[in-house]
């Protein structure tokens, strides 16, 4: 069985991954999907993970064994995606490419999936977010 490991920050970002993943599931596959909220557990923001996640547990549920987990005491995003992946032994991590920020705020600020890439020694699928 394929274990995949997938990290979620959105309703949006989980319909896309969610189109990759029913692309290349054939019923053999249980799938992690964790919703870490960086820096607080805001209403809002809880309420918007949440919504984040049923849409793997709607999309996929019958496509595959699904697991949902958020963390709302989360400092670093990465690091609960990798730590997920070691924990569960993961066969690939699914990650949402976002371009929406620029060169300068990925270096003031740090970027979660060049953490991921250049953390972990798992496969990563990055599914890209931007609309053609």
């Amino acid at each position: 069985m394929t274990h995949i490991v997938v990290g979620t920050d959105s309703a949006e970002t989980s319909e896309k991954i969610c189109a990759y993943l029913q692309s290349r599931l054939d019923g053999n596959e249980s799938i992690s999907v964790l919703n870490s909220l960086h820096g607080g557990n805001d209403e809002e923001k809880v309420r918007d993970g949440q919504d984040a996640l049923s849409v793997f547990e709607e999309q996929l549920g019958e496509l595959a064994a699904v697991e949902t987990e958020q963390n709302t005491g989360a400092s670093d995003p990465a690091h609960d995606i990798l730590t997920l992946a070691d924990e569960e032994d993961a066969d690939e991590i699914v990650i949402g490419l976002s371009q929406k920020r620029s060169p300068a705020q990925k270096v003031l600020f740090g970027s979660i999936t060049q953490s991921v890439l250049t953390q972990t020694g798992h496969p990563v699928v990055g599914v890209p977010l931007k609309s053609d």
